[in-house]
């Protein structure tokens, strides 16, 4: 993966790295002989500004290295802002209780933007009867890979291999353990976030993103965590696209714009009634529908009647 150096442009050798951290006014570079901080070029900070997980391009200019120019982006995620990921890993907990729509949310996100998926159950020490089999209920078959660990007792093996030669992503609400999991995962001593005792809610403690790298081509970064996630980039008629589950079965609805919501004859609905798909998950489904709909009627209000 790694060339120390990637070429030159306009005579100009340059070093190939990844962004790892943003700083104040410089960016925290992994280049294959460690981490550098750089400057940025003025022009590139006018027309992109870098992100965790970008592949770069340095230019040493006497003792210093300045950010040349970023490579094309394979993926770029919003929230969290990062590129180039191979894995977003969604860390659950029984403690703070999931929001599934955000963790449907996410997978959304991940399949438009072709990022592989994991749901990764963390505190399995504490988890209550049936935790773990409502979580592969509802998204073995759609996730890419379902994981149990605990951090707290040093049960990651089975996650560490599903990260090997990967740059990898932990997002998930605060306080399920994704900055523990980093910890054990990566050898460090990042700061660990708390449960708010009154609400049961994480309190957060990572506040950007951070990548860390366990080995030459495995990277892992922390997110902070969060509790909402906003689609509106994905239209209303689009969204059952990235329900793979949802897409096998819409040959055999009877309208072929179905939106497996309301419409009659619908294959997806059948298979809902008949317990061939998961009722919790469709549920959300036709909530998230409806949500990017209010969403969508809104913006064409505002289109029509703003001029």
């Amino acid at each position: 993966m790694w060339a120390e150096l990637a070429g030159s442009l306009e005579g100009v050798i340059l070093i190939r790295g990844r962004v790892i951290k943003i700083l104040s006014d410089r960016f925290a570079v992994a280049i294959p002989s460690g981490t550098v901080e750089v400057k940025s070029r003025k022009k590139i900070k006018r027309e992109v500004l870098p992100v965790a997980g970008d592949s770069v391009l340095l230019e040493k200019v006497a003792e210093e290295y300045v950010l040349a120019a970023i490579e094309p982006r394979v993926n770029r995620l919003i929230r969290p802002p990062i590129a180039n990921v191979d894995c977003i890993v969604i860390t659950v907990a029984p403690v703070p209780e999931p929001d599934f729509v955000v963790v449907d949310k996410m997978i959304v996100s991940a399949r438009k933007a072709g990022i592989r998926t994991a749901v990764c159950v963390n505190k399995t020490d504490i988890v209550p009867d049936g935790f773990t089999a409502r979580i592969f209920a509802q998204y073995s078959g759609v996730a890419d890979e379902v994981l149990c660990v605990s951090a707290s007792r040093g049960d990651t093996a089975e996650l560490q291999k599903l990260l090997r030669g990967k740059f990898s992503c932990l997002a998930g609400q605060s306080a399920v353990g994704k900055t523990s999991l980093v910890n054990r995962i990566c050898g460090v001593n990042r700061e660990v976030g708390e449960l708010s005792e009154k609400i049961l809610r994480g309190k957060n403690t990572t506040v950007g993103v951070e990548l860390i790298r366990t080995e030459l081509d495995t990277y892992v970064a922390d997110t902070p965590g969060f509790g909402a996630l906003d689609l509106s980039s994905v239209e209303p008629s689009d969204l059952h696209l990235y329900y793979e589950e949802y897409v096998s079965l819409s040959e055999k609805c009877k309208y072929r714009m179905c939106t497996h919501t309301v419409e009659p004859d619908c294959a997806v609905r059948a298979a809902v009634q008949d317990g061939k798909l998961n009722e919790e998950r469709y549920d959300r489904y036709c909530l998230i529908y409806k949500e990017l709909k209010d969403k969508n009627g809104r913006k064409t209000w505002r289109t029509t009647y703003e001029k």
